[in-house]
């Protein structure tokens, strides 16, 4: 989830086409379906309610007093949270760090989760498959 300004690989959200944007870019289109895409990490401080989707291919932070209500989050670079995270379904192709402030509520697919002590996790499914989102080999690219 650190800052990385080159070039580097993202999969679409829509069609899982894969493909080389600038590391300053925050948004773009797929060049396989056309369909919108946010690239940009996100930083949510404050109240987001009613989505019925939040996506990037970036990473997605929740500070301590943001709160993301939402029936989807896909975040391609991991999602750490410090606030209130509720939805139906998350999913990530990095690891989900739930601070000790965190309340998370919701299923989750990611590779990894580190929860800290503290952290409230409301009943929820959680499965952590080694690639959820067919993520692995990008890294394996872009070293090609």
């Amino acid at each position: 989830m650190a800052k990385n300004k080159g070039p580097r690989m993202v999969q679409c959200y829509h069609c899982r086409h894969r493909f080389e944007v600038g590391g300053r870019a925050q948004s773009t289109s797929c060049p396989g379906c056309n369909k919108p895409l946010i690239v940009e990490d996100l930083v949510i401080d404050k109240l987001k309610a009613g989505l019925i989707e939040l996506r990037t291919c970036g990473s997605i932070t929740v500070k301590k007093k943001g709160r993301i209500m939402a029936d989807r989050i896909e975040a391609h670079g991991g999602i750490i949270c410090y606030g209130i995270i509720e939805a139906k379904k998350v999913v990530s192709g990095q690891t989900v760090v739930l601070a000790k402030s965190a309340t998370y509520r919701g299923d989750l697919e990611a590779p990894a989760v580190e929860m800290a002590l503290g952290a409230k996790v409301k009943p929820s499914l959680f499965a952590v498959p080694s690639d959820p989102l067919g993520l692995k080999d990008l890294g394996e690219e872009k070293q090609a």
